[in-house]
């Protein structure tokens, strides 16, 4: 036994004298560059690439095999540059590497460069076309031999990238590294420039430091886009045998600028520890700070099972002014009616949930004095999305922009005809098609535009190109809304639903808020439910169907006596005495409802009613939305019992109706749209002045008074002469 290991051992000192022989032999005898051609036929038949070699090669034998290229370029046939290289260096300990160690001393890459290009047509610079062929341009096929040659089963440790290999490389050093990638068809391009990757030791099971840098330009059309100042350091853990990862102090920064920042330059710091095991299929940032502008977010994420991931962790935004984070984006102010709103807002939430999906749990959202608590999650394999959030008050106009002035229109002597309906598309049909969510928001108070609105619902699931937004609910002044609206995209044209319920608006408490009057107090109530089609605002008006209902029972009409009003018009008008007493300044109403049927755009009414007081109103008539035009008729009918409390009315007006005609296009002017039917008044002055004469013919008669056959006959005479 003695003797065979000394006869093997002899035998590897044998060959370790021929390896250094042959190592000193090659490199006093034999010189890399004479084989330049060679390298370049071989190149264009194995590989399918040409070569250009400018600068010397070099190599060693023992005790380090080593390499070194200058000057190398790289394309494929008939193609554009695709790569070039100003030197490499790298030699490897041969003893460690026969005990399955990769031992090197530092690796040197400088002024590599990358040119990728894609065409329009979609071809590129960088596609294989004719790798793999010989001389002959055949193609080299290795299955008659993989036929023969069983496959090997790979080892575990093969499996999990190679247990058995240590690394122990002095350095690594990458300079000078350029890639630039050119889209024909998009018209862009992107720049990475000046690439620099440096290291300390790198060894396997042990952390090492390393720091890289570059510069990134992004283009559109030729014109600069974005700017990109990065650099890195940290320290770096390989355990190839375990299949685990680390990264301990990540100090990364980005510089970011660009025509979108306005001259600004942003700075993004992200600080983080990372781990991975991929083995156990697991991944984590702790510790995590990220800084940009004055937006600060700290928090902790792991995550588990890569083919299906599942997140957890936690995620934390420190109060921010939105206001100062758009000054430093190089973005204008918000203009708010309160320049104090938008500057204190932050964001907490909880990670987990079901696997593959990105889950906000516990959410609570600050906006100034008001919360918002809720959760997010979305499915990362169908993109589909739940969100559910729930404020406490928010008073809404804070936010608005401020009132302006609107500049006066020049009067031009007659109103500008419409111009109508634009038949330009304005449903995004596709992005509707793409919605894949379910979403329900609420808040329990809204002050907007001084109206306030509490308990406030929307709940919106759209899916495949149905959306139902099945709840636009909100409770205000005693009253409630329930509304809701359904899209049907899934085929053309677009179809809309709408439905809506107002019941209970005090419209009194309403309007004080609004207009700060109280002239009308009421109850207000009204259903209606529509449909119309189409992608253009023409096509929904003109396919606009449906029906509505109004009621407003039990109003007053404050600060005007519309009984005494009219009345007193009326006998001024027609001359028939007048009486100024005034017993009361409000006017009640009772019964206002009315249904209208919506019908291809028109609108059409045949059933308006209310009683005001001492007068009925009645109303009917069309209103056309395609034709921009009105025809209605209002009617005031003088009730003779109740005129008597206020005003006495000659018996002449009782009874009778007084229409207002209301006929015209939508932009006529009001003096001219609406007028009296003046033919009415015209027969009740006739009337009169055929009572007139009457009497005073029946004076002559003798018919006024007296005996009755005298009086008989004068009737008769006059009943003849008049007709009636």
């Amino acid at each position: 036994m003695k003797t065979l290991l000394k006869i093997f051992g002899g035998l590897v000192a044998l060959l370790l004298i021929v390896v250094v022989a042959g190592g000193v032999l090659l490199g006093m005898f034999f010189d890399p560059n004479e084989y330049k051609p060679e390298i370049k036929k071989l190149a264009l038949e194995k590989g399918g690439v040409e070569l250009e070699i400018d600068g010397d090669l070099g190599w060693s034998v023992f005790p380090w095999l080593g390499i070194e290229i200058n000057q190398i370029k790289v394309s494929y046939p008939g193609k554009p540059q695709l790569a070039e290289l100003n030197q490499a260096q790298v030699s490897v300990d041969l003893a460690a590497l026969l005990s399955s160690k990769i031992k090197m001393s530092s690796i040197v890459l400088d002024g590599l460069t990358l040119n990728l290009e894609k065409n329009k047509d979609g071809s590129t610079n960088w596609a294989v076309t004719g790798a793999g062929q010989n001389a002959s341009g055949t193609v080299e096929s290795s299955a008659n031999t993989q036929a023969s040659t069983p496959m090997d089963t790979a080892s575990p440790a093969e499996t999990n990238g190679g247990a058995d290999i240590a690394l122990d490389i002095e350095s690594i050093a990458i300079t000078n590294g350029n890639i630039s990638y050119r889209d024909a068809a998009a018209g862009s391009k992107v720049l990475l420039k000046n690439f620099t990757m440096t290291s300390g030791k790198v060894t396997t099971s042990a952390f090492f430091p390393a720091e890289l840098s570059f510069q990134a330009e992004q283009y559109q059309a030729e014109q600069k886009q974005m700017t990109v100042d990065a650099a890195l350091k940290a320290e770096f853990f390989l355990d190839l045998a375990n299949q685990q990862y680390k990264i301990k102090g990540l100090e990364s920064t980005l510089g970011l600028s660009g025509a979108q920042f306005n001259g600004k330059t942003v700075n993004v710091k992200l600080n983080s520890d990372i781990e991975s095991d991929l083995n156990k299929e697991t991944a984590s940032l702790k510790g995590m700070s990220l800084n940009a502008a004055n937006l600060a977010a700290t928090g902790d994420i792991t995550v588990t099972s890569f083919s299906k991931p599942v997140i957890s962790g936690n995620l934390k935004v420190a109060q921010f002014s939105l206001q100062e984070l758009l000054a430093a984006l190089g973005q204008p102010a918000i203009e708010t009616t309160d320049p104090e709103v938008l500057k204190a807002i932050s964001f907490n939430a909880e990670l987990g949930g079901a696997p593959n999906t990105l889950g906000l749990n516990k959410m609570s959202l600050k906006l100034d004095d008001t919360s918002f608590n809720g959760n997010f999650a979305m499915n990362l394999a169908t993109g589909s999305i739940a969100f559910n959030l729930k404020g406490d008050e928010l008073n809404a106009d804070r936010y608005l922009p401020p009132a302006k002035e609107q500049p006066a229109q020049a009067s031009s002597g007659s109103a500008d005809k419409s111009a109508g309906y634009s038949k330009e598309p304005v449903v995004p049909v596709e992005l509707l098609k793409g919605l894949n969510m379910d979403v329900d928001l609420g808040l329990k108070k809204l002050l907007i535009s001084d109206l306030t609105l509490t308990n406030l619902e929307l709940a919106t699931s759209a899916h495949g190109g149905l959306v139902n937004i099945s709840k636009i609910n909100a409770d205000m002044y005693s009253g409630s809304l329930r509304n809701s609206v359904v899209i049907d995209v899934r085929k053309s044209p677009t179809r809309f639903t709408v439905k809506k319920n107002v019941k209970g608006i005090q419209i009194g408490d309403m309007l004080k808020d609004l207009a700060d009057t109280d002239r009308l107090t009421g109850t207000f109530n009204t259903q209606t439910e529509v449909t119309a089609q189409g992608e253009s605002v023409y096509a929904m008006v003109n396919s606009l169907n449906g029906n509505a209902n109004i009621t407003m029972p039990d109003g007053t009409v404050k600060g005007i006596d519309i009984a005494q009003t009219i009345c007193q018009g009326f006998n001024n008008v027609a001359a028939l005495g007048v009486n100024a007493d005034q017993v009361d300044r409000s006017t009640p109403f009772a019964d206002l409802s009315s249904n209208f049927k919506f019908t291809n755009g028109v609108v059409s009414n045949n059933d308006l009613i209310t009683k005001l007081d001492a007068i009925t109103l009645r109303g009917k008539g069309n209103v056309s939305l395609p034709a921009q035009n009105l025809d209605y008729r209002l009617g005031l009918t003088i009730e003779e019992n109740l005129f008597k409390k206020t005003c006495a009315v000659n018996n002449n007006l009782e009874g009778v109706e007084w229409p207002v005609n209301c006929k015209g296009s939508f932009d006529t002017e009001p003096a001219k749209l609406c007028r009296p039917d003046a033919s009415v008044l015209k027969e009740l002055l006739k009337q009169k002045a055929k009572k007139q004469l009457e009497g005073k013919l029946m004076d002559k008669l003798g018919g006024s008074g007296g005996e009755g056959s005298k009086t008989e006959g004068a009737k008769k005479l006059l009943k003849g002469l008049f007709g009636s």
